[in-house]
């Protein structure tokens, strides 16, 4: 008997061993029980950031203020949004901490005892660029996984789908593609979305929304500035009033089995710039032969007035919530290839693309839209017919709880608001689950009049299943400063209901942003500041993961 202890003993001690090397001392991520405590980085101090001379002494005082050192955590992953697989596997985009990685930079996957590499497989993407040897593609060609959605995303037959920007051939001419694998990323095909000279400048694809994989190939929104709403045609910035060509293009498998595309369709000649990091919501679900696509619509009618400065005096909301710009959505079939649109919502401030809206659906077929806001109040409602875009819910404000701090946007004779970039998704109960940036003022955290905390809400279908309400705020993540933060986060579930939430808490200011003696411009990639929560039971608690909370 005594043997057999000590051999467990021994097994235990090595076992333990093994994952202090592989992940560090600390068993923050991974404590039992998982009580939740919001994240508070150490404070930077007030003065003294703007002293370091070279951009690798800002990094190196980033990495002793981190989220790695604060809390003894050491992801083994690149930290990313991950996507799961039918067996409920991560894949996170591969990259050095940095805003972009190479082209063949593919995936990682944890396979329960370690991370498997799955780089892209480019010769398919030679059969598009013939005149490009891959080296020249290769050095030309790295990716922006900051500002572009670089994720996986899964079909109901579990082919994997991810999407490039590509520059071959003639210098000018630029070319969205998917790559798609049915085998898990170990091999790829690829597959020309958009080309041309004037490539829109954002873009979209359709990603999951709640546990459930995609329905088919996944569908995208490009974005194409043409123009600015009047009276923002000079000194604002492209965020601010910028109208264009909003276009949706839906994909299938022909009966070869290989991927097509469908004929692109303009929704709209005067949406608003789709910002894929403010919040990251969902913007196109598909349900059975339909497709819906929220979106921002600018406001093209409002006499914009200017004070002395050139700035604007009246784009503030009154009690009615006037001047806003609408929250729009489109009902599109795929056989006919038709679309009807409507406006559903109102966001604030006017002609601001920071209000990037989101989607879910529900099991009962009801579609649940929030509005995004720059600092203001987050709108929500939902369909009141199934998969119907003809009626819907009164709107309601998800914020109304009173942060210490009243944001110039908010609607006047109303509590909460302060919101900024939505992040929506739906669990298999229905429930809703929202992340965004909350302003707010609490003297015994800072003495200034706000700071940026990253904060979380949730709202349950009440015992008739047709209204949702809203819980209090939940502030997940203190910033290091006061004033200014932002996050950049994204949210999203696995198979089995478990939360993830990307985020990485950047400022305007130094240490993040600087110019050194040497006159460099420091500006560090958000993607060097990004962690990774998780919740097991339904956004109650959060904690940082570690590499074996994914086999969970």
């Amino acid at each position: 008997m005594n043997k057999i202890l000590f051999f467990l003993l021994v097994a235990f001690i090595a076992t333990s061993a093994y994952y202090n090397n592989k992940e560090g001392s600390s068993d923050l991520a991974s404590s039992s029980p998982r009580q939740f405590t919001p994240l508070r980085l150490p404070l930077l101090p007030k003065t003294g950031l703007n002293t370091f001379n070279t951009a690798a002494e800002a990094y190196n005082y980033q990495e002793s203020q981190h989220e790695r050192a604060a809390f003894d955590w050491n992801p083994g992953y690149p930290v990313y949004i991950p996507t799961f697989d039918s067996q409920n596997r991560p894949y996170l985009r591969k990259h050095e901490r940095s805003q972009t990685t190479d082209l063949t930079n593919g995936f990682v996957r944890y396979d329960g005892g370690g991370w498997t590499s799955l780089p892209l497989t480019l010769d398919s993407l030679q059969s598009l660029a013939p005149e490009n040897t891959l080296e020249e593609l290769i050095r030309s060609n790295r990716q922006d996984i900051l500002w572009d959605p670089k994720m996986a995303v899964f079909d109901r037959d579990d082919i994997m789908y991810t999407t490039l920007r590509l520059k071959a051939g003639n210098p000018a001419e630029k070319s969205y593609v998917v790559m798609y694998s049915k085998d898990y990323g170990r091999s790829w095909k690829s597959l020309t979305l958009q080309k041309s000279t004037s490539l829109p400048e954002w873009y979209d694809l359709e990603r999951p929304y709640s546990p459930a994989p995609l329905q088919g190939p996944p569908a995208f929104l490009y974005y194409q500035a043409t123009g600015k709403a009047p009276g923002y045609e000079k000194g604002f910035e492209y965020w601010q009033g910028t109208t264009g060509k909003l276009i949706f293009q839906a994909s299938h498998f022909n009966a070869d089995g290989d991927l097509v595309t469908d004929l692109p369709v303009v929704l709209s000649e005067t949406a608003q710039p789709i910002g894929y990091r403010s919040g990251s919501a969902v913007k196109i679900l598909r349900s059975n032969d339909k497709y819906y696509i929220t979106w921002l619509e600018a406001t093209m009618d409002h006499k914009l007035e200017k004070n002395e400065r050139g700035r604007p005096t009246n784009t503030r909301p009154d009690k009615l919530g006037n001047p806003y710009s609408g929250i729009w959505i489109a009902e599109y079939d795929i056989k006919t290839r038709n679309f009807i649109k409507t406006e559903i919502l109102k966001s604030w401030p006017l002609n601001d693309s920071h209000n990037q809206p989101g989607i879910v659906r529900s099991k009962d077929g009801r579609l649940h839209v929030i509005g995004g806001a720059h600092g203001a109040h987050f709108a929500y409602t939902h369909s009141l017919q199934p998969d119907s875009i003809k009626s819907w819910q009164e709107p309601v404000y998800v914020n109304t709880t009173d942060s210490g701090y009243s944001a110039n946007f908010n609607i006047p004779g109303y509590k909460g608001g302060s919101q900024t970039y939505v992040s929506l998704v739906i669990d298999s109960q229905d429930r809703l689950h929202l992340a965004y940036r909350l302003w707010a003022h609490d003297k015994s955290v800072f003495d200034f009049e706000y700071f940026g905390a990253l904060a979380y809400q949730s709202a349950a279908p009440d015992s008739s299943g047709k209204s949702w309400k809203w819980s209090e705020p939940k502030i997940l993540v203190y910033p290091n400063a006061q004033e200014y933060t932002h996050y950049y986060q994204v949210l999203t579930l696995d198979r089995k209901d478990q939360l993830y939430l990307e985020y990485s808490q950047m400022r305007p200011y130094a240490p993040y942003y600087f110019k050194a003696p040497s006159e460099e411009q420091v500006n560090t990639s958000p993607m060097l500041n990004s962690a990774l929560l998780k919740s097991e039971d339904g956004g109650k608690n959060w904690f940082l993961v570690n590499d074996r909370d994914f086999a969970k």
